[in-house]
C-alpha cells in the first residue's frame, strides 16, 4: 500500500510542476 500512495504523490507532484510550468 505504502508504494501505491508514494506513486499517487508522485503523479500529484508531477502534475503540480506541469501546471506550474504551464502557468509561467
Amino acid at each position: 500500500m505504502n508504494s501505491v500512495i508514494y506513486l499517487i504523490g508522485l503523479i500529484v507532484v508531477v502534475l503540480a510542476v506541469l501546471s506550474f510550468l504551464g502557468f509561467h
